[in-house]
């Protein structure tokens, strides 16, 4: 296989977050840990795919080298639970390290919808606009209530991959059983007819081949990641997407507790400078090669219509508005982060 443009390896991502501990991250006077502190991770996407292989192998890596070897990172061959689970099992601590979706987890994350909208782009601005603006300006660590913040990021731009459906005016959305992460998506897909079916992306396939959906919202790494492609015969694109998902990387606070203040300190700064970019580098590869597998399985992938942007957008407006006033009666300005937000995108 050519390399494309922005192919990554994991040679040249680990002398990235080198290259970062060795310029911003560096901390004098850290004595050599007696002990080596494991931490064991759940990783629910597969663990030979391109996310897996790009961004959180690297970043395991990563820890280690930043502590010298008194940290590290054991990643379990199989997850410990199903996706949407990780949030409590971190919050129990009876995980160490684990990431998850926002959407999973409804009414705790309400500043987070702004990284969900739709038109956001690809995956190297989203994560990177969402980890300064929902980080920082939103104050997002606050609303990661019993866990240990450690990243922010973004996947691609969301997609409707569909099964012997397809979407060429805004009618066309009437009735579809369409899966989605929630949140924003799902209210979306309600508002434009279809009927939302929230479940894990591991179960999606198993749900296209018994009928019980008639389609996915999925970027096109999803495709890949969560072997749908023999089942998807019709994909409706919007390339700044239909939406986006916000994600989460975090530690239990047992396992925080655990290690020594200055290894602890070095894991939060470098991971909080390091996991969007990682991310963002490993999606838009991820997302490259799913579309080629789709394109190469023969399945017909059509740019919206018009008619389908413009319902999209009516429907998103109202949301956006909705989340801006929720946002002003919480204090923020919503309506001036997610302007700032679309400045920083790709899909503007």
């Amino acid at each position: 296989m050519n390399k494309t443009p922005f192919q990554i390896t994991r040679r040249k991502l680990l002398s990235t977050t080198t290259a970062a501990m060795t310029t911003t991250l560096a901390t004098p006077g850290i004595l050599r840990a007696q002990t080596v502190n494991t931490l064991t991770m759940s990783v629910w996407v597969p663990l030979q795919g391109d996310v897996a292989q790009n961004l959180f192998y690297p970043w395991a890596e990563g820890i280690e080298e930043i502590t010298d070897g008194r940290v590290k990172i054991d990643i379990l061959p199989s997850p410990m639970g199903p996706p949407p689970a990780h949030l409590e099992l971190l919050r129990s601590g009876q995980l160490d390290v684990g990431f998850s979706i926002h959407g999973y987890s409804q009414g705790e994350f309400a500043r987070a919808k702004i990284g969900q909208f739709s038109f956001l782009g690809d995956a190297y601005g989203a994560s990177q606009a969402f980890s300064k603006v929902y980080g920082q300006l939103l104050r997002g660590s606050e609303e990661h209530t019993g866990i240990t913040l450690l990243g922010l990021f973004q996947h691609g731009p969301g997609m409707l991959m569909l099964r012997d459906k397809v979407v060429r005016t805004a009618e066309d959305f009437q009735g579809l059983r369409v899966r989605t992460s929630g949140g924003y998506i799902s209210g979306l897909m309600s508002d434009l007819g279809a009927t939302n079916v929230p479940m894990s992306p591991t179960d999606a396939r198993q749900a296209l081949i018994d009928g019980t959906i008639d389609g996915v919202c999925f970027p096109f790494e999803g495709a890949k990641a969560f072997n749908i492609v023999d089942q998807i015969t019709y994909v409706s694109e919007i390339p700044s997407g239909y939406y986006n998902a916000t994600w989460f990387q975090g530690m239990s606070n047992a396992a925080a507790a655990r290690l020594p203040a200055e290894d602890l300190a070095l894991i939060r700064s470098y991971s909080n400078e390091m996991i969007p970019v990682l991310a963002a580098k490993a999606f838009d590869y991820a997302d490259y090669i799913g579309k080629e597998q789709l394109i190469a399985a023969g399945i017909e992938i059509e740019t919206a219509p018009q008619s389908v942007i413009n319902a999209v957008k009516g429907v998103a407006a109202n949301y956006e508005s909705a989340w801006s006033a929720e946002m002003a009666a919480a204090g923020f300005e919503g309506e001036r982060a997610l302007a700032f937000t679309r400045r920083l995108t790709s899909g503007g």
